[in-house]
Formats: C-alpha cells, sequence, structure tokens
C-alpha cells in the first residue's frame, strides 16, 4: 500500500475550489486533477511499487511505458474515454500513457478510443456522461461535482510534495478503511467507480512588489486577488475577488498586486510578464480519478478489470513524474523572465498558511456534507486527512 511518508513541514494551500487545479506544463492546462486505484472490483489499489516499473524516454524524450510490465490475456474491448483535456497537454500526455499502458499489458486486446478537449462531454458534464453510460471512463475532476459527490470535498492538496499528494489520496480514497468505504459508498450511488488519481502540480503566491517571507508577502499586499476570501482573509491579506481569467489584467493595471493560484495555470496565462516576485507555496494537488462507469465495470470479465487497474496504477505513477519535471520547467521559465529566484518559505510561514488553509477548507466541507446529512461522514474524511498532513485539526462538538 501506498503510505504517506511522515511530514516534518506544514505546507501551504491549493487555490480555491473554484479556481484552477494545479496541472503539469504551462503550455496549456485543464483544470481538472484525479486519482483512481485498485486491481478488481472489490480489491485495494496495489501498490505502484508492485505494479510500476519506471518509465524510460523514446529517442523523442517523450516517456516509453516500460515493457515489464505484466502481461494479461483478456477478451477484446474497447473503452470510450472522454477527457476535458486537449491531447497535447500534461493531462492528455498521461492519458496516453494510460492507452499505451494498456496496449502493453494485454497485446492490443484493450484499445481506448478518446475525445479529446471536452468535445463529448465538458467539465460540467462528464460526471453525469459517465454516470449514465454515456462514455466508459473519464478523468474526472471532481470539484465542479462536490455537491453531489460530498465526501470529495476535503482539501485537495497535500503538503510535501508531488507523491505526496497521490499517497494522501490514495489513503483517504482507497487505503483507510473508514474513509474508502465512506466515498465508494458516495460513488456508488452515482453509478461510478474510481481507479487511481492523478497528480496535479505545485501551487505559488505571486506579486507585484518584493517579498522575502509570509509576513513581508502580507504587509505588502493592499489588495490580494483571488476567489478563495475565508482562507486569506484569515491570513490578514485584504482579499478582493478576482478569477483567472480576469487576473493577468488587474495585475497589470494595479487593481490587484498578488495573488495565489496552480503553478502552471499562472505561467500558461503569463503571469510572470505582470508580477516579478514569486514562491512555491508548498502545496501540491492531485484529484483528476480515472472513474469508469460502475455498470460496464462489473460487466467486464476479470482478467479485463485487472489489466485496466493495472494500466491505471502506472500511470498514476507516471504522473507524478512528469508533473515534477513540468514544475521544475516552470520554475526556471519564471526565474528567467523575472530576473528574480523563487522566495522559500520557512517552516513557520509554512505551518501557519497551511493551518489557515485547512481549517477554511474544513469549514467548507463541513458545511456542504452538513446540508446533505453527510456530517458524521465529513469530519471521519477530515480527522484523516489532518491526520495524514500533520495537521492537529479539532473537529466541531456540536
Amino acid at each position: 500500500m501506498k503510505k504517506l511518508k511522515a511530514l516534518s513541514l506544514m505546507l501551504v494551500m491549493t487555490m480555491s475550489v473554484s479556481m484552477f487545479a494545479a496541472c503539469g506544463n504551462t503550455d496549456s492546462q485543464s483544470s481538472e486533477t484525479s486519482e483512481p486505484a485498485a486491481a478488481t472490483a472489490d480489491a485495494a489499489p496495489a501498490s505502484s511499487a508492485d505494479t510500476a516499473p519506471a518509465a524510460s524516454s523514446d529517442a523523442s524524450g517523450s516517456a516509453a511505458v516500460s515493457t515489464d510490465l505484466k502481461k494479461i490475456e483478456c477478451d477484446p474491448m474497447e473503452i470510450s474515454f472522454s477527457s476535458t483535456f486537449q491531447e497535447s497537454e500534461t493531462g492528455g500526455e498521461i492519458i496516453k500513457y494510460f492507452i499505451d499502458a494498456l496496449d502493453q499489458i494485454t497485446d492490443g486486446a484493450i484499445t481506448v478510443n478518446p475525445q479529446w478537449g471536452g468535445t463529448l462531454f465538458d467539465t460540467a458534464g462528464e460526471l453525469e456522461g459517465v454516470s449514465s453510460g454515456g462514455v466508459d471512463m473519464v478523468a474526472l475532476g471532481h470539484m465542479p461535482h462536490t455537491d453531489v459527490l460530498n465526501y470529495l470535498t476535503f482539501p485537495g492538496f497535500a503538503p510535501g510534495g508531488t507523491q505526496a499528494a497521490l499517497d494522501y489520496f490514495d489513503d483517504l480514497i482507497f487505503e483507510n478503511p473508514e474513509t474508502s468505504a465512506l466515498i465508494e459508498e458516495e460513488a456508488t450511488s452515482q453509478n461510478i467507480k474510481y481507479l487511481n488519481v492523478i497528480a496535479g502540480g505545485a501551487n505559488a503566491f505571486c506579486a507585484k512588489y518584493e517579498f522575502t517571507d509570509l509576513d513581508s508577502l502580507i504587509s505588502g499586499s493592499s489588495s490580494f486577488g483571488n476567489m478563495d476570501a475565508a482562507m486569506f482573509e484569515d491570513l490578514g491579506f485584504q482579499v478582493t475577488a478576482m478569477a483567472p481569467p480576469d487576473t493577468y489584467d488587474a495585475l497589470q493595471r494595479g487593481l490587484i498586486d498578488s495573488t495565489q493560484m496552480a503553478l502552471a495555470p499562472m505561467v500558461a496565462m503569463s503571469w510572470q510578464d505582470v508580477a516579478q516576485y514569486w514562491a512555491l507555496d508548498g502545496t501540491y494537488t492531485a484529484g483528476n480519478m480515472f472513474t469508469y462507469n460502475l455498470d460496464k465495470w462489473n460487466s467486464l470479465s476479470a482478467e479485463q478489470q485487472e489489466a485496466i487497474q493495472l494500466a491505471a496504477d502506472v500511470t498514476e505513477e507516471y504522473s507524478a513524474t512528469i508533473y515534477d519535471d513540468a514544475i521544475e520547467s516552470d520554475i526556471a521559465k519564471v526565474e528567467s523572465a523575472t530576473g528574480n529566484d523563487f522566495v522559500e518559505f520557512s517552516d513557520e510561514d509554512i505551518a501557519k498558511i497551511w493551518a489557515a488553509c485547512f481549517e477554511a477548507k474544513a469549514d467548507a466541507a463541513l458545511s456542504t456534507c452538513e446540508a446533505n446529512g453527510k456530517k458524521d461522514g465529513c469530519i471521519t474524511i477530515l480527522t484523516e486527512a489532518a491526520k495524514i498532513t500533520g495537521y492537529n485539526w479539532e473537529a466541531p462538538t456540536e
């Protein structure tokens, strides 16, 4: 089983749930993240150490699927896969890796017919699309659907790095008996099955003024643009509601002087051209789950399920690698464009940000779950989420 290594740091928050999730490279990014895991319909997810040989690279530099993967004989079939990612995005590269892995595992018996860029179902429609059987499989961006998937309202990020974020999701969704039972039951009610989780990248602050630590970042800001008022106001920022598409112009015109979001879309939208000072906030996202229609999954043979799950498992591990590379590339682009190194926050600053983040996200999750009669289950999940990330959270007693 994947186990999150003990974290000595408390790290910072990801963006608001209404903003872009952290994504891989800066060429163009989707707003989803996810992760599936489980070897058969009833089995626990396999450890990546057991299932995922390291990928090599082909002559073009693209990741090549290992030829050491277990071979599984099964009847031929085709999977219809709807994705909101463009084929050239990091998310698209991850899906193509899954397709190639499945081809190798089954010697071409199982093929995938991908539909890119939301042409079949957009972000708002993909849950209904896979739940209804309109498509076999999606890389579900769950945040737009937390009104239905209430138990996925836990903070969608974790401190400690890309792999730590994946391990965090794995623990909550697949490995912890109490939390996984709640989340699986909710998924079953929607006629879906989660197979794995995809990494999503790092999150960052940027500002028009120089700062050296959290205090100078906060005190130097007269207007912090973000949709997540609760968390940032608790830290001491004066928050102006600001959606990502409007942020570049607002920074350029001086309507806001600082903001925070996922690093990759920040760089993709060239915010480094209008904000010269940057820092990683210490958190990393995950959460686009490879999600299968449950009725169709249950109709598959044991061999077909095993092959699809194995391909999902090795794809999850690959997602961590590709996003780590993308983070390094994005940092280099920002530092080259601005002429400034990224600021490194102290452990104390990171702990302060993470505390504000967890409390704000936990309050929002409890509000959503309580309105749907799921408060007790939400507390169970948030308690485990706090434990994994090393945060001392006190559940409400009323």
